[in-house]
């Protein structure tokens, strides 16, 4: 069996020409009836095409992504566009889904999904919210979404299978890699437990600093909402966040114990800023609107995490009339 269906084949050759964005793949998915059309038949419908599909560009774009493909097989990876059935719901509602996929493992069964995500060096209180709330969340049948970071996102994983539960790794470099390198086994564990490791990255791409901001907001759109246990004021954490508001999914903030209060923990401030501070300053810091703030949720204590459960029905997928997320 194929790991990669006709419509998507024809998206990833296009997505290797050279100086073709995101913007135009778009259009090629909007196109009736795309696994019917051939290249031509295509370039025909999008000018910008038109000259690159008539030279050498196109050849070699298509040996690019055999290549892709080859390599996906031999490591055992999909790769999936919203033209397939099995590309996640959640995924697919967010505005600006990834047009191609890379998946190794088995995807969530439901849309019962929550980003757990925080600080490479959370506090001693920080590690232990991460692990109480996922194991929380995998006892209700949900899977876990996280990143495979050093931290926050290694307990969420860690926490998930200890508990029997299904978790997702979002990538931010290519899957013929794991980074950090030190995640590698923990990687391995994911796949064989029934999880999954995905990204919107082709096989050979290394990680870099804008491909972990645009993973965070993969994060946030494959989840009803994102758990934000810790962050500074300008953490890399507060992506997710930020996209998830943009997407109308809810954000839960874990408040800050006293301990963590009295030794004035500066992986904590965005929690207290976002929990205490005043309505223009939590605008500022998490990109939105005075609307968004209604989507945010306060824990106090293990006793609020129910809420997020039901937290759910607030998600507005189809309708955004909310900024653009700061990045």
């Amino acid at each position: 069996m194929s790991n990669i269906s006709i419509g998507t084949r024809q998206l990833l050759n296009f997505s290797m020409l050279e100086n073709i964005g995101q913007k135009i793949i778009y259009r090629i998915l909007m196109l009736d009836n795309l696994p019917a059309l051939d290249h031509e038949q295509i370039a025909s419908r999008i000018p910008e095409l038109a000259s690159a599909v008539n030279d050498s560009r196109w050849n070699k774009a298509c040996e690019f992504a055999e290549y892709q493909i080859n390599q996906s097989e031999k490591l055992g990876v999909r790769i999936l566009s919203p033209l397939d059935d099995e590309y996640p719901i959640l995924l697919r509602q967010s505005i600006d889904d990834p047009c191609l996929l890379w998946v190794q493992g088995i995807l969530p069964s439901s849309d019962n999904c929550v980003a757990i995500i925080g600080p490479r060096e959370p506090t001693s209180h920080g590690e232990i919210i991460t692990a109480r709330i996922t194991k929380f969340f995998v006892n209700q049948g949900w899977s876990i979404v996280s990143g495979l970071a050093l931290g926050c996102d290694t307990i969420a994983h860690e926490s998930t299978l200890e508990s029997g539960g299904h978790t997702v790794a979002v990538m931010a470099h290519g899957l013929h890699m794991v980074s950090p390198a030190s995640n590698k086994k923990l990687s391995e564990r994911i796949i064989a437990s029934g999880g999954a490791l995905i990204s919107e990255f082709p096989l050979g791409k290394k990680a870099e600093a804008h491909r972990f901001v645009r993973r965070d907001r993969t994060q946030a759109a494959l989840s009803q909402g994102v758990v934000m246990v810790q962050s500074d004021l300008r953490g890399g954490s507060l992506h997710a966040p930020r996209a998830a508001l943009y997407y109308k999914r809810w954000v839960a903030i874990p408040y800050p114990t006293l301990k963590d209060r009295k030794s004035k923990a500066f992986k904590i401030l965005a929690n207290l800023l976002i929990a205490d501070g005043e309505a223009k300053d939590k605008m500022n810091l998490l990109g939105c609107n005075l609307e968004a703030l209604s989507l945010i949720i306060i824990l106090n204590s293990r006793d609020d995490y129910p809420l997020l459960l039901s937290a759910q029905i607030r998600n507005k997928p189809n309708n955004y009339p909310f900024q653009e997320p700061l990045i």
